[in-house]
């Protein structure tokens, strides 16, 4: 059992319990303990079932969710890191007729080769929702973007406590962290964020601000 948030640390005076899930009510943050069975290989075979490369056009088109709303931003040359990209690298390759190099990053994957406070874009495209330590992998990401650059977040928003059971989103057992728009809303002030898109649903794109 947690004995503070994950994500803003507070304590378990502000929690509410529903059989797996942890609510804490500071910033909305729901979360689970995650299942032993997929820590570490499991984990890791688990993604690589997944079709979530380039060549599924279903895929492909799943991601422009997180691209279409910054199209115009998208300038040649600039750089972007596909942050938690899985097995299969899709991005990189969407950005390809911006003339936008996009490095790839996953712990399992692709763990090496990203550059700190170097990129215009950070897409986390339906990775977030797998953090185990969101507080740490937030600040991971916003160590890595630029000042003024843009992160596009894709992740289903959650339904609040008394929903959760029945919501088709934790299936996956890798799922363990989920968001509403109160929780990115404390996200923006912690981080010094702006919000400049959101569909309400599952897409929530934000632009780093100086401190």
């Amino acid at each position: 059992m947690f004995h503070s948030c994950p994500l803003c640390l507070s304590t378990n005076q502000v929690f509410e319990f529903k059989n797996e899930f942890t609510h804490c009510l500071e910033c909305d943050f729901i979360f689970r303990e995650p299942k032993q069975n997929f820590i570490g290989s499991g984990e890791k075979e688990h993604y690589q079932k997944h079709k979530n490369g380039p060549q599924y056009k279903g895929y492909v088109s799943f991601l422009m969710q997180a691209i279409e709303p910054i199209k115009n931003y998208l300038k040649p040359n600039l750089r972007a890191l596909d942050f938690g990209c899985g097995p299969g690298p899709a991005i990189s390759h969407v950005l390809q007729p911006f003339q936008i190099q996009c490095d790839n990053y996953d712990p399992f994957f692709f763990p090496e080769g990203i550059d700190a406070g170097s990129y215009d874009f950070i897409f986390a495209t339906e990775c977030v929702e797998h953090f185990y330590q969101p507080n740490q992998e937030f600040e991971k990401i916003l160590g890595l973007l630029k000042v003024g650059g843009i992160l596009s977040i894709m992740t289903e928003i959650h339904p609040g406590l008394n929903n959760i059971n029945v919501w088709y989103y934790i299936k996956d057992a890798t799922h363990v962290s989920f968001y509403s728009e109160k929780t990115f809303k404390w996200i923006t002030l912690k981080y010094s964020l702006q919000i400049i898109f959101s569909d309400h649903k599952r897409v929530i794109i934000f632009r780093k601000k100086s401190s």
